[in-house]
């Protein structure tokens, strides 16, 4: 019998892992750019915790581990929420804003689909302790930042914004019951074609003339200031104009070339409060890249005191399919900085100082299968060595040996 992983779940192969890890250091610097700190949560936290305000489908995706005794534990399906629970913990004692990010591995139990698995990494930025919209604009400049750091550019992505006050301001406008609201934004976040959408919201318990408006509200899109001309005229409801007002805030200090405001927005789960925003690419190949947004209410939901919050975050999946189609993913040679040859066996000893002396400082290795010359070299070139030291007994009389860099073969001379 053979074993395969689980389905929905990965190996990574050392080439693989060393791509990933690449992409894990550029998000990290990126975040730390921006003044952001570094956490860290456990992978498993009460069922009471990650239901608390995720929404039914959040609810269904969760992996729940066997109950023994009183505890009902389930795996994280995003850091928010624990970097949440994490805040509350130490609210009155931490300087506000606290501007954390984690970036780990997560689980959610769904088909697996192209950019989506059953576990995966994310970048998790959070910020808690600002309503301003200089604090929304920050972790929306982060997240472009962050696919600036691997050559992308607004060619390449865009970012869809929206803010959910606005938008069910303008559905309860129109006529949406506020029982129905979180039914029908779902709806609206999952736009399919024109005649599927009217026929869920009628399903969903509307009128034709109610759901007439709501697709009228969820296709306004496009450029800022296109659309926030059309949209200023159609929101005048308080609660709308208001959460146009937060909208207008933000927009106003980001970069514009990047920025595509759209009604249809949502953002699937339940704690989401103002601005959304969402990364896709220009194509719309693939599924979001990155998503986030305000979330106002869950600080206090978990126990804390009220506090303004906002972030975002970003898969390891589908940032991983759009590097790849732009030619972007780092080129990474995941074997040691140096891998020493010897061009006989009473070398060895030789080679083992020289190993132990370079270790301090660098990635080394050494054959340890008593190789003849040739098959070394081979080897080293097999795992990725980026440097080849060869030790012969001119090298060794003369303490210096030749270093030939095995992507371009170019040969220089180091002091032992």
């Amino acid at each position: 019998m053979t074993y395969q992983p689980v389905k929905g779940m990965e190996d990574f192969y050392p080439e693989k892992k060393a791509v990933l890890e690449s992409i894990f250091t550029t998000l990290k610097t990126s975040a730390r750019r921006f003044g952001f700190q570094e956490v860290g949560s456990p992978a498993m936290e009460s069922i009471q915790l990650l239901t608390a305000k995720s929404g039914e489908e959040a609810k269904s995706q969760i992996f729940t581990l066997e109950k023994r005794g009183t505890d009902e534990i389930g795996l994280r399906f995003d850091l928010t929420v624990p970097i949440t629970r994490m805040f509350v913990q130490k609210q009155k004692a931490i300087p506000k804003p606290a501007k954390w990010f984690a970036l780990d591995r997560m689980w959610r139990y769904e088909a697996p689909q192209k950019g989506r698995s059953r576990e995966f990494y994310q970048l998790s930025v959070e910020l808690f302790g600002s309503a301003r919209p200089e604090a929304d604009a920050d972790v929306i400049c982060l997240a472009i930042d962050c696919l600036n750091s691997f050559g992308l550019r607004e060619k390449d992505f865009m970012v869809r914004i929206n803010n959910r006050k606005l938008l069910e301001g303008m559905l309860l406008q129109y006529g949406v019951p506020k029982t129905k609201m979180d039914a029908i934004t779902g709806i609206i976040d999952k736009k399919l074609k024109v005649e599927e959408f009217l026929k869920l919201l009628l399903d969903a318990g509307l009128t034709q003339e109610v759901a007439d408006k709501a697709i009228l509200i969820a296709n306004q899109q496009g450029p800022a200031a296109t659309a926030l001309a059309v949209i200023k005229k159609l929101a005048t409801s308080r609660e709308a104009v208001e959460g146009l007002a937060e909208l207008e805030n933000v927009i106003a200090l980001l970069p514009s070339q990047y920025l595509s405001i759209d009604l249809s927005l949502a953002r699937g789960l339940a704690y989401y409060t103002g601005t959304v925003f969402e990364i896709s690419d220009r194509e719309g190949k693939f599924r979001a890249i990155a998503g986030g947004g305000r979330y106002d209410n869950l600080v206090e939901l978990f126990g804390g005191e009220k506090c303004p919050a906002t972030g975002f975050a970003i898969g390891d999946k589908t940032l991983w399919l759009l590097l790849e189609e732009k030619g972007k993913l780092p080129e990474v040679r995941p074997g040691p900085d140096y891998y020493i040859v010897t061009v006989s066996d009473e070398l060895r000893p030789e080679a083992v100082k020289l190993a132990a002396k370079l270790s301090r400082t660098h990635s080394c290795d050494i054959d340890l299968m008593g190789r003849k010359f040739m098959k070394q070299l081979e080897y080293a070139n097999n795992i990725g060595a980026k440097n080849a030291i060869i030790i012969g007994q001119k090298e060794l009389v003369e303490r210096k040996v030749k270093v030939k860099d095995m992507k371009t073969g170019v040969e220089t001379y180091m002091d032992i």
